[in-house]
């Protein structure tokens, strides 16, 4: 398969993994819920306002790292599938097999 056209579930992963440390170590830093903190409704709220948009990336970085590693595991499921079923083409057609079958050598 060409290059360009493989999704590299290694990197996936590895951006899956990096994606989730991001959203543990913003939710180790989350500010606790004010409550009765002082300083007036005005910074009270806009305290709140500040937690919510961080939860919010902590549950975006965390749905990220979900999808990335799903995409990681598609991506070499569908490397398999390729590689198996060119291989089975070159047999039928009795043809020799390249040294390597990463399914980078199809073309």
């Amino acid at each position: 398969m060409p290059p360009e056209l493989r999704l590299q579930p290694d990197r996936l992963r590895s951006h899956a993994f990096t994606a989730a440390g991001l959203s543990e170590d913003l939710r180790g830093v989350l500010p606790p819920s004010s409550g009765d903190a002082p300083g007036g409704p005005a910074l009270v709220a806009e305290h709140e306002r500040l937690r919510a948009v961080l939860l919010g990336a902590v549950r975006e970085l965390a749905e990220l790292s979900v999808a990335l590693a799903g995409a990681a595991t598609a991506s070499a499921d569908a490397d398999g599938v390729v590689t198996s079923t060119m291989l089975r083409i070159q047999d039928a057609l009795g043809a020799a097999r390249p040294a390597r079958s990463s399914g980078g050598d199809w073309t």
